[in-house]
């Protein structure tokens, strides 16, 4: 693997994630139609990683407030339930990642298949354009953090287990359930990428167990793929948060009704 490759996977790897046009979607059409290797699973862990610290690094502030919340509980034994809404947030995004962890575990297999099935893949992107579509026509959300509940959670943690479908985006369907549930656009941004964080994770900490002794020669583009990966990604989370509060989040629609629309017509034309 050169250090070329590494750089442009991360790049990819930190655009696609956090942009609602399906990162797994893409790689199932880039493997199928432009026939491109898909990452090994060393590197793959190391672009996981590196889009990861990019969620960390942009919402510190949100962590932060999360961690000093449990910090008070284990110094004090005490919690203040009512006016910490950063202990609820943080109860909220465990309850959220639920549906994801039994999704994902009971039908592992079944959803892995999804990956060989490039029309099928095709087709989700159209139908993540669709539901990205129908937020633009949605009233201005006012809930704000302290007025979450949990159908907000379950909902959009239930959203996010459907985003492992490939073709249909994670941050797409969690962000437009959050505005469909009346959740300002600001926290729909946020409480989607928070709840991403125990779901990358899980997801990386899955493959370890696969990792074996790497050589050196590779040390030098993983590094790089982890730090453009990171860095990209810093500028998807920041781009993609000027979109939704402009209320143009619709706009990603366009862009998957044509890759969808144009390699389903290769599909049938190969």
């Amino acid at each position: 693997m050169s250090w070329s490759e590494a750089l442009l996977l991360g790049i990819l790897q930190g655009l696609t994630e956090f942009l609602p046009v399906s990162s797994s979607g893409h790689l199932v059409l880039a493997e199928n139609f432009l026939k491109v290797n898909p990452p090994g699973i060393t590197l793959e862990i190391c672009l996981h990683l590196g889009t990861l610290l990019a969620i960390i690094a942009i919402f510190r502030r949100e962590i932060g407030k999360i961690l000093v919340s449990l910090a008070h509980i284990f110094k004090t034994g005490k919690h203040r339930r009512r006016e910490d809404p950063y202990l609820l947030l943080l109860g909220f995004l465990l309850l959220g990642t639920i549906p994801t962890a039994l999704i994902g575990g009971l039908f592992k297999e079944g959803i892995g298949k999804l990956f060989e099935c490039p029309r099928m893949v095709s087709s989700m992107l159209i139908i993540t354009g669709i539901i990205l579509w129908a937020t633009k026509r949605l009233k201005i959300g006012k809930r704000e953090i302290h007025r979450l509940n949990i159908k907000d959670a379950l909902g959009i943690g239930l959203a996010q287990a459907i985003g492992l479908i490939p073709g249909i985006s994670r941050s797409g369907v969690t962000i437009s359930c959050g505005l469909f549930r009346g959740l300002s656009r600001d926290l729909a941004y946020r409480f989607s990428f928070l709840l991403a964080i125990p779901a990358i994770i899980g997801a990386a900490s899955l493959e370890f167990r696969n990792l074996s002794a790497i050589p050196k020669e590779n040390l030098h583009p993983l590094l790089i793929g982890t730090i453009a990966a990171f860095l990209s990604g810093l500028v998807a989370l920041r781009i993609l948060l000027s979109i939704v509060k402009k209320g143009r989040f619709s706009f990603f629609a366009y862009y998957l009704w044509f890759v969808g629309l144009v390699s389903l017509a290769i599909s049938y034309v190969k």
